[in-house]
């Protein structure tokens, strides 16, 4: 038997309840909060003005200056690391007739299930790409750190060290500290301004945000996830339509971003299109299954249409996905009494 949801979870839902508990919005910066316990690190490397490497290239993944992890890119320049625990670590490469690759990937309280980067190989002999970084369109936690010591101050690098570990730490207002002064000292870092934003969102001081992730992209119009959390800024203060231009030109930069597919969804519902916020959302699970924030979205969709079987698959598959969320109990009570109601 297919029965209503019961009727305090209706109530809840016109509150604006139930859904704060299970997704908040501003629980879903690039950086903010983690869901698994451990997350992939996929890659691919690409040569300069050429395409994926004409060899397999050894990545290594280092974490505190020891060995975390190798392997080898494919045929298609691709390569992967599983099961990774949060922890800062960089990805190295250095392959003959290659400039060296040290790319920080810090992997924190994120709400990515998946962490994807795109490294571009420079040619030792190119030298006129020496100052260009080696991440294109990746996540904005993830920077080249020997590129921010060849580009910026010193103690503009310390600073931003300072900060990255803080945010790690949990300190935001640390970090905060850190990244404005790292920001004072060399107003071009946009990595900084990117993290700073982000943390400011998380504080929801929105008009802050908004006034750094712009300066982002006037300094890097490549920069997929500026894009999102700024949808995200304009979400959040119902401004609708500039949020769905600004998670377009997101996923322009990062088609397959589970991320800017959840917060299309998250357009849709508020304008009442919810067979493509669905849509929206399964598409965001097909790029990233542990993408809690689009399957806990999907559950509060279920609900509103009394579609309670499936909103109890998708609650048992987050259960099991993320037993140790914060959401995690609220999810399990929830499933259990329509469960309850289900048998009746």
């Amino acid at each position: 038997m297919h029965h209503s949801a019961p009727s305090s979870f209706f109530r809840a839902l016109r509150k604006g309840m139930l859904y704060p508990l299970l997704c908040p919005l501003w629980c879903v910066l690039v950086q903010s909060q983690q869901t698994t316990d451990a997350i992939t690190i996929v890659g691919q490397l690409r040569v300069t003005r050429v395409g994926p490497p004409p060899v397999r290239v050894l990545v290594r993944l280092e974490r505190s200056g020891a060995q975390a992890g190798e392997t080898y890119s494919d045929g298609e320049g691709k390569f992967s690391f599983d099961e990774v625990p949060p922890n800062l670590y960089r990805i190295v490469i250095r392959q003959e007739g290659y400039r060296a690759v040290e790319v920080g990937v810090p992997i924190n309280a994120s709400v990515q299930h998946s962490v994807y980067l795109q490294i571009e190989l420079v040619p030792e002999d190119s030298a006129g790409n020496a100052a260009q970084s080696t991440i294109k369109g990746a996540n904005p936690a993830m920077v080249d750190e020997s590129a921010l010591a060849d580009n910026f101050p010193k103690q503009a690098h310390k600073q931003y060290e300072k900060a990255t570990k803080a945010e790690h730490d949990g300190k935001h207002q640390e970090a905060i500290e850190h990244y404005e002064k790292a920001l004072a000292i060399a107003p071009a870092m946009y990595a900084a301004r990117n993290n700073l934003a982000s943390l400011y969102l998380e504080q929801q001081r929105f008009g802050e945000a908004e006034t750094q992730l712009k300066k982002v992209l006037a300094e890097n119009h490549a920069d997929a996830n500026a894009y999102f959390n700024l949808a995200n800024v304009y979400l959040l203060t119902n401004r609708l339509n500039e949020s769905a231009d600004s998670i377009d030109e997101g996923l322009k930069r990062q088609p397959q971003s589970g991320f800017g597919e959840f917060l299309m969804g998250s357009v849709l519902i508020r304008r009442g299109n919810v067979r493509e916020a669905e849509k929206r959302f399964r598409m965001a699970l097909n790029d990233d299954p542990g993408l809690a924030n689009a399957r806990l979205a999907l559950v509060n969709l279920y609900l509103k249409e009394s579609r309670n079987a499936e909103a109890m698959t998708e609650l048992s598959v987050f259960l099991k996905q993320s037993p140790h969320s914060q959401y995690a109990a609220h999810a399990r009570e929830l499933l259990t009494k329509l469960q309850s109601e289900h048998s009746q």
